[in-house]
């Protein structure tokens, strides 16, 4: 076959893992994704297009214009009904589809053991971009309030398009080496997509509070970040066609890093005084092959990965550190096989059909399994899922269905017998979960999150001012209303 030559003759090449679960955070990358600008990189790691596909729909895109209707991609080759049809589901597709508003209040908790509670609020429109929240919790006594995190951001375009923040945000150059997002990176490869200046009132990941600024004059870009704890960075930065160059200082450190794209050929890397990182993939056929290179505190570390598609499934082989990682995912089955850092592999084997999907774990003398199940019953979506672990040395972790914003893993190290159900209906989502093997306070758990446009709080704003007001007043004046 051919993936043994390229996999015999190309050692320093690797590949993506294949199509993997949506989180929250792809999903906010979604947001601002569509059939037309959605980059071929994506198309390959998040919806397991073939490479032949991708380069359809690029093609179609560039001599066709617009893509108005999912039949338009129908006869293009590389893609199958069922693929379109994933497609849409996701990205909008019509010029005719409303903006979505970016403007949204939410709020979520989370019961277990103590009551966590948060408030979210994050604005986008033309000219400015704000947000805000604040954790409460609770845990054997009254609540203990978080400090707010918040930012505020002015947009200015025209020939010298620049943004303005002030609060908190991220700064990602490069790699991410300096000046990252360390909270939930993407497993299916090594590089670095997320660029640039952002406000956020994220918890994840590595987070500046000050000011920022960028402004960008055709392919040229200025960062500017001030940090109240460690001082001022910035960079240089040029975007072409199918390169970009960017030079850098962060925490009194500089920074060099790269882009460049060549057919079917990607570079990139980043190189400071104290680490350096230089990464390579490669399409080929219906193969992909990733090498990544790290060097930190004089150790060199090494990633290298394939992947590729037959007619028995999907495909994917990475190795890092020593650590091997494979997942093969047929039409009725799917097998994954992880090595630990204490060299014992865990393995999962899943066996979906219609609506349900069985798993089998083992881990070193543990084993266990969940079936999990999903059903339609009007404008709700219901989702449920048993788990049953006999637990011996090692830990496994299944899959279980969570409230929206919340990680959908759970880590097993001791015996365990329970019970997860979600719930959710455009606005509202809320998942509870058992543990039969504990006591009813440490094994109940309870997550939910409602989401609202601040455009549809609109009409309310009269009615919630006079509430104010007049509560107020009753304060102030002993006011009471006598029949």
């Amino acid at each position: 076959m051919k993936w043994w030559w390229y996999l015999c003759c190309c050692n320093i090449l690797c590949g993506q893992s294949f199509l993997e679960e949506w989180t929250p955070a792809r999903s906010t990358v979604l947001d601002t994704l569509t059939i037309n600008n959605c980059p071929p990189e994506y198309l390959w790691q998040w919806f397991g297009l073939s490479k032949e596909a991708v380069y359809a729909i690029v093609e179609y895109r560039e001599y066709m214009g617009h893509i108005m209707d999912p039949i338009e991609l129908v006869g293009l080759p590389g893609l199958s009904k069922q693929e379109i049809q994933n497609l849409a589901e996701v990205l909008a597709f019509s010029r005719e589809r409303p903006k979505r508003n970016k403007s949204q209040l939410t709020y979520s908790g989370r019961l277990r053991g103590g009551l966590r509670m948060k408030i979210q609020c994050t604005g986008n429109h033309d000219h400015f971009e704000w947000g805000g929240s604040k954790v409460l919790n609770a845990a054997n006594g009254p609540f203990a309030s978080s400090e707010p995190l918040a930012f505020f951001g002015i947009k200015q375009k025209g020939a010298v398009t620049s943004k303005w923040i002030m609060g908190q945000h991220t700064l990602v150059l490069g790699e991410g080496l300096l000046s990252g997002s360390n909270g939930f990176g993407s497993s299916s490869t090594r590089e670095q997509f997320s660029q640039g200046l952002r406000g956020t009132v994220s918890s994840y990941g590595t987070r500046r509070n000050g000011m920022g600024a960028c402004s960008q004059y055709r392919s040229g870009r200025i960062y500017i970040s001030l940090d109240e704890g460690t001082g001022m960075g910035g960079a240089l930065e040029y975007t072409g066609h199918e390169c970009t160059l960017g030079f850098g200082q962060i925490h009194g450190a500089g920074t060099v890093y790269f882009k460049r794209q060549w057919k079917s050929h990607r570079w990139f890397g980043e190189f400071t005084t104290k680490e350096q990182a230089l990464g390579w993939n490669w399409w080929r056929d219906d193969l992909l092959f990733e090498s990544y290179l790290h060097r930190k505190e004089e150790r060199l570390h090494t990633a290298l990965s394939m992947q590729w598609r037959d007619s028995r499934g999907q495909w994917s082989l990475q190795l890092f550190e020593g650590r091997f990682k494979g997942n093969w995912q047929g039409e009725f089955l799917r097998y994954q096989c992880v090595a630990s850092d204490e060299g014992t592999l865990r393995h999962r084997l899943s066996l979906p059909w219609e609506h349900r999907a069985v798993d089998l774990h083992f881990h070193d003398g543990t084993y266990g399994g969940s079936i999990r199940s999903s059903k339609s019953i009007g404008d709700w979506q219901l989702q449920s899922a048993v788990g049953w672990v006999h637990a011996e040395t090692a830990p496994i972790w299944l899959s279980v269905p969570v409230a929206t914003g919340f990680i959908g893993a759970k880590s097993v190290y001791d015996d365990f017998f329970g019970y997860h159900f979600k719930a959710n209906t455009g606005k509202w989502s809320t998942s509870l979960s058992y543990d039969f093997t504990e006591q009813f306070k440490e094994g109940f758990s309870m997550e939910w999150r409602y989401a609202t446009a601040l455009d549809q709080l609109r009409p309310m704003a009269p009615k919630i001012r006079i509430a104010f007001f007049n509560y107020r007043r009753l304060q102030k004046r002993n006011w009471k209303y006598d029949r």
